[in-house]
């Protein structure tokens, strides 16, 4: 599919050219995230993406960010009548979105977008996909639901005026919170527990014997539920694994985790159909991923001493199945063949590539835009447009 994107050089920003003028009049500043930093101004029948400001809890990356903000604002000579921020206030970008309406925008309005909402209808501007209806399929490591529980493997229904849930993996605790995403084996933990409760002390992993006393304090924190949020993050349920299989139990860079599954993964071409068990269930109208069966399989296979390689490999066939089968499922009510990948875990070159042709002999038409737009660094161009057609319904 044509893109519509105008590519940058190093002094402007992308340039996306929109069907029509969605909010009107309204001037809207979109702030995106925190990693990856970035926002975007949409005016009329042009959003401008500005990138590249890193992560923001770096107090430079962070006073490029918000004076580069500042400067456009001035240049163009525009206020912003709405502000859009993701719903985690705990983001420095949503703060200034806060800080910006407070001290400089009073007449604005602040509007909080959910995060895999903004990667599905971004990916579509990105893509040129105009007023069609498309199942999103949002997959990445963080993103605060509107729940209050962290999302990151979402089945989403788009439709240009509104984007809805349909789906997502089944929640598991994250032990320690932000602590879970630096030691991937507190995740494992959780799904370890989830499948086998306190037994899982008696699993005949090296790991496990050796962090008996602080597994023994994350099971306190699971079932007493402190500082354990619920998560259905694909990012994070391919960290438990990488740890499960002991390739990677603590991290010191982003995805290090993943990738350590991936390249482990791609060392192995003879279980090109071989999967692990799931279940796919609807309750309140809500298709939920129930990946017990795949924990145990693993754990098995672990105890038959398969090499790592063939589990990270059935891993990822599975993770593919499992995308793959909630489309088929969603199809069957939204009545559409059109998918829209976004989120930072469709940079797996094995899951992109296994799902883009599960997806195809299915009958879909699978779309998924360029790297800008798959990760956060591109998240404020959704964000801007789910604010004006918020604006516009109203």
């Amino acid at each position: 599919m044509k893109s519509n994107i105008l590519k940058p050089n190093s002094q402007i920003p992308i340039q996306i050219d929109l069907a029509e003028s969605i909010a009107g009049d309204k001037v809207i500043l979109a702030l995106g995230a925190e990693l990856k930093a970035n926002y975007c101004i949409l005016n009329k029948q042009k959003a401008y993406l500005y990138s590249g400001f890193a992560d923001l809890k770096n107090p430079k990356f962070y006073d490029n960010y918000k004076q580069s903000i500042l400067s456009e604002i001035k240049r163009l000579r525009i206020k912003p009548q709405i502000i859009a921020r993701d719903l985690n206030l705990m983001f420095l970008s949503s703060r200034l979105a806060e800080e910006l309406h407070d001290s400089r925008f009073k007449q604005s309005q602040v509007m909080a977008i959910q995060h895999h909402f903004a990667h599905v209808a971004g990916a579509c501007a990105a893509l040129g996909i105009k007023k069609q209806k498309v199942i999103g399929i949002a997959c990445d490591g963080t993103g605060l639901g509107s729940d209050q529980k962290v999302w990151g493997c979402e089945f989403i229904s788009y439709d240009f005026k509104q984007a809805i849930r349909l789906g997502h993996l089944g929640y598991f605790a994250l032990p320690g919170g932000d602590k879970a995403v630096a030691e991937p084996w507190r995740v494992a933990v959780a799904l370890l527990y989830m499948v086998y409760g306190q037994e899982l002390l008696d699993l005949p992993m090296a790991w496990i014997k050796q962090k008996k006393y602080e597994i023994h304090l994350l099971i306190q924190m699971i079932e007493k539920k402190i500082n354990s949020p619920l998560a259905s993050s694909s990012g994070r349920l391919f960290d438990a694994v990488s740890a499960l299989t002991g390739l990677c139990l603590n991290v010191n860079s982003e995805a290090e985790a993943a990738i350590a599954l991936e390249i482990e993964a791609s060392k192995v071409i003879s279980l090109e159909h071989k999967a692990y068990g799931f279940a796919i269930n609807k309750q309140d109208n809500m298709f939920i991923v129930d990946i017990r069966e795949m924990i145990k399989d693993i754990v098995l296979d672990i105890q038959a001493k398969q090499p790592s390689a063939n589990i990270a490999a059935r891993f990822h066939n599975t993770f593919v199945l499992i995308l793959g089968k909630m489309a088929v499922k969603i199809r069957q009510e939204l009545k559409t063949n059109q998918i829209v990948l976004g989120g930072g875990v469709f940079f797996n070159k094995i899951i992109l590539e296994k799902l883009n042709n599960y997806l195809v002999k299915q009958g879909f038409h699978a779309h998924s835009p360029g790297p800008e737009f798959l990760s956060d660094a591109g998240l404020a161009l959704g964000q801007a447009l789910l604010a004006a057609r918020i604006s516009a319904n109203k």
